[in-house]
């Protein structure tokens, strides 16, 4: 099963999307990663996937939004729907839920049924994650 995990490009969000990705090829799972830089030029094809992970950070706590660039991936990738997704963020202060469901309606918008949704930042939270995950599949 190959799974792909569209993360930003900021530094703390790569580490996560890193962990997640070592956590799943521990179960045997290849996992593929694409950032917004990457994926800068041609549509992205989702039909090998069985499974879509985005992992993003996000601005303000009143009313959260996901970056723009992380919008414009997930409208950018094809073949996404029905879809099976996992939405993650980097925890903050406040709004991690609202920020969560911000990203899941991204997300779904195109196509994608959300099973799983978590704040993730730890090695530790990337493998219980990755084991959940293992159960949608």
């Amino acid at each position: 099963m190959r799974v792909l995990i569209l993360h930003a490009d900021e530094e703390k969000v790569q580490s996560s999307a890193a962990a997640l990705q070592r956590a799943l090829e521990q179960d045997g799972l290849r996992v593929d990663l694409m950032s917004p830089e990457a994926a800068s030029g041609s549509p992205v094809s989702a039909a090998p996937y069985g499974l879509v992970c985005v992992v993003t950070g996000y601005t303000g706590w009143w009313k959260p939004q996901i970056p723009v660039e992380m919008d414009s991936l997930i409208k950018k990738v094809m073949r996404l729907e029905g879809k099976k997704g996992g939405a993650f963020v980097r925890p903050g202060i406040f709004g991690s839920g609202k920020a969560l469901r911000v990203l899941m309606s991204h997300m779904e918008r195109q196509g994608v049924i959300v099973e799983d949704f978590d704040t993730i930042s730890r090695e530790q939270e990337a493998v219980s994650i990755a084991k959940r995950l293992q159960r949608i599949l």
